[in-house]
């Protein structure tokens, strides 16, 4: 029935906050209930009932963001854009309108023809920006009026792209800020650094002699040769000579034992050191305890320091150039 929640609420009852707000706003009404029969009510019986429809088809295909929507978005920026150029920067348009100089990016963007970019009384607009040509003095002279102006204080590198976004664009633009703002003398002079100063470099020693002390890595990915898509280098340090295993990119801590037996020891001897990256293969507790069993210095690198081992990076270049 109808009016059962009215009868519910004829009885003391814990209320929620919902309901305690809604006695609350009650209390400033003064009201009666009255109860009709709904024979005689037909005309609230019939808003009381809900509907039946069909919603199968209901909210199909429906385009919430019409293309005129964007189109009317991109004039108004472009407008209030070409405004602003006009009456502050109208030097720097007029050099760039006299550059037809076009980058590659910039014509395939054009001949797309999909609004992100097009160009307007000689001046080329990418994303509602001012394309600037790839011309020196004149990134250069943009550079420096978003950073040594005494009203900007030379912003660092994230405002700086910030405040440029807003007008102008280019391909290398987040690069050239960054080589702007490391080589503004005034900001190295005066602005404090706040991080840690970098520790000394030490070079690796020197061994004794030859295949005491070596360096190990594997090259993965490769094309698939006679089921093997991997190679691993071995580089005495004393020597400088390499010695290449053909393997597969998921070889084990134990695959690296058997190649150290196989290929290099029984040749040249147990070293005193090796020194590899933090791969699985090599950072495993197995390896751990099998270097230690025979008294073998591991000796691990820094992740993403590939300069630590520089002749075994120079290794892999000249591999890479022969495959």
């Amino acid at each position: 029935m109808d009016y059962e929640n009215l009868k519910y609420f004829r009885e003391p009852h814990k209320l929620n906050r919902q309901q305690a707000r809604w006695y609350l706003k009650l209390q400033d009404y003064d009201f009666t209930l009255k109860h009709i029969p709904g024979k005689t009510n037909t005309k609230a019986d019939i808003l009381s009932q809900k509907e039946q429809v069909d919603i199968k088809e209901d909210n199909k295909d429906v385009q919430l963001l019409k293309n005129k929507m964007w189109t009317r978005k991109i004039t108004a920026k472009v407008t209030m854009l070409r405004k602003k150029v006009m009456t502050e920067e109208s030097d720097i348009v007029k050099r760039i309108r006299r550059n037809n100089t076009r980058e590659k990016k910039i014509v395939q963007a054009l001949e797309k023809n999909d609004g992100l970019a097009w160009e307007e009384d000689g001046v080329v607009y990418m994303e509602g920006r001012i394309y600037v040509p790839n011309n020196k003095e004149l990134r250069e002279e943009i550079l420096k009026e978003h950073h040594d102006p005494a009203d900007i204080r030379h912003p660092g590198q994230h405002r700086m792209l910030e405040l440029l976004k807003r007008t102008y664009w280019w391909p290398e633009l987040k690069e050239d800020i960054k080589k702007y703002v490391q080589g503004c003398f005034k900001c190295q002079q005066n602005k404090v650094q706040h991080q840690r100063k970098a520790g000394e470099l030490h070079s690796l020693e020197i061994p004794q002699g030859p295949w005491q002390e070596i360096s190990i890595d594997i090259i993965r990915s490769l094309p698939k040769s006679n089921g093997m898509d991997a190679i691993v280098i071995i580089v005495d340090q004393f020597t400088k000579m390499i010695r290449l295993k053909a393997t597969t990119t998921n070889i084990s801590s134990e695959g690296i034992v058997k190649i150290y037996k196989n290929d290099i020891w029984k040749l040249y001897g147990i070293p005193r050191k090796i020194l590899s990256n933090r791969g699985l293969q090599f950072a495993s507790k197995f390896m751990e305890e099998f270097t230690k069993a025979l008294g073998i210095k591991r000796q691990l690198s820094i992740a993403y320091h590939p300069q630590i081992d520089g002749q075994m990076e120079r290794i892999n270049q000249e591999i890479g150039m022969f495959l």
